[in-house]
């Protein structure tokens, strides 16, 4: 081997030490980010271990510091995860077909959820998300918005928008 391909195979070697480095604290949180929204929650790791090679796939994009690199992993959380739904959705959707063509009716699921759990399922989609990478995630405000492309101004907004529709809601629910 020529001495460009040993400085090769150390550079290579670094990157990857560098990679696994950086990646490898960020595993627990990328999951439990998974645990708090797939169903089944054994679909978690799945869609962490998808997570993990995507990021490995680009891994010559890897940011300097922790937090850009928490906010880069969580950015291609976010796209595993609505890949995750849209299939889960088509799914369900082959699954009523089936049960329609095979004349099953569909069971009624009991609504036993928590008053907190329901105000939030009763959220848009987008100010779900921004109380879950605040609460679940314990990103900052700030973060939470560079995680979905807004300054942290917006972000600041979008944010307190999302909490006073969630405690109205709550109230709402809490009274009936």
């Amino acid at each position: 081997m020529n001495r460009d391909g040993v400085d090769a195979a150390v550079d290579a070697s670094d990157a990857t030490r560098a990679f696994e480095d950086a990646i490898t604290p960020l595993v627990p949180l990328l999951l439990r980010y998974f645990v708090r929204r797939v169903t089944p929650s054994e679909d978690a790791a799945d869609c962490t271990s998808e997570t993990l090679l995507a990021l490995w796939r680009h891994s010559s994009r890897l940011p300097r510091g922790e937090d850009a690199q928490r906010a880069w992993a969580y950015g291609f959380a976010r796209k595993v995860l609505a890949n995750h739904a849209r299939g889960k959705a088509r799914k369900a959707k082959a699954d009523e077909a089936l049960r329609s063509a095979a004349g099953v009716p569909r069971t009624p699921v009991p609504d036993e959820a928590f008053i907190a759990a329901e105000a939030l399922g009763l959220l848009s989609a987008a100010e779900q998300e921004w109380v879950r990478r605040v609460v679940w995630d314990e990103f900052t405000v700030a973060d939470a918005g560079r995680v979905l492309g807004i300054r942290p101004g917006a972000a600041r907004t979008r944010y307190s928008r999302a909490m006073e529709r969630l405690r109205i809601t709550y109230a709402h629910l809490a009274r009936s």
